[in-house]
């Protein structure tokens, strides 16, 4: 019986530490490895974040993945650039490029489509829409009218408060109050005074 009892005994401390030694406990805090087939998820573009780099708009081969491009009901309007250049009272204005395309069935410009408003300091306060120094075409281009299909480039002006301060630019449509506006953060800190061609006259 001694011997049957020890022999017992043996086999049940061997298969225990058989038990112990099979799978190796995942530290706490450790990733899991393991393939669940689901693919990885999208990276997310950060609300507000600045334009990459002062007075440029980055590209993007899709609409829906470039934080410079909102696509409305009828139109969409993609952020090309922004400068300082010198308004009509000699004061720095910020302008703000934008290429707009209209994709409604009817002819509609920048200017009756949608409604960019600036805000800057803290408080953030509206900024006035301000007029050239000097001929714009580009800023005529607001009030363009575009027959359906076609897009063009056009600029909006802002009387700044101050040159170092940075500029929240939003953009909303005018016919679909429920849209999400395009909103960019634009960082004019150390940006120089541009001059305008010299094919421009003076505006009266």
């Amino acid at each position: 019986m001694k011997k049957l009892g020890a022999m017992l005994a043996t086999c049940l401390l061997s298969l225990t530490l058989t038990a112990c030694g099979t799978t190796p406990a995942t530290p706490a805090g450790s990733a899991d490895t393991s393939d669940t087939g689901s693919a990885p998820a999208e990276p997310v573009i950060p609300s507000g974040s600045a334009v990459p780099s002062p007075g440029s708009a980055s590209g993007s081969s899709s609409a829906q993945e470039d934080p410079n491009t909102r696509v409305y009901r009828d139109c969409s309007v993609t952020i090309l650039g922004y400068s300082i250049r010198e308004d009509r009272d000699g004061e720095p204005a910020l302008r703000v490029e934008c290429q707009f395309r209209n994709d409604s069935k009817s002819s509609a410009s920048f200017s009756t489509t949608v409604i960019p408003n600036a805000y800057q300091g803290d408080p953030q306060e509206a900024l006035d829409y301000a007029t050239p120094a000097e001929t714009d075409p580009e800023y005529s281009a607001l009030l363009t009218l575009l027959d359906p299909g076609e897009s063009i480039v056009c600029a909006g002006y802002f009387k700044l408060s101050s040159t170092d301060l940075p500029v929240e630019l939003e953009i909303k449509d005018l016919r679909d109050s429920s849209a999400d506006a395009l909103c960019r953060t634009l960082d004019i800190a150390g940006m120089p005074m541009e001059d305008y061609p010299e094919t421009n006259v003076k505006s009266k």
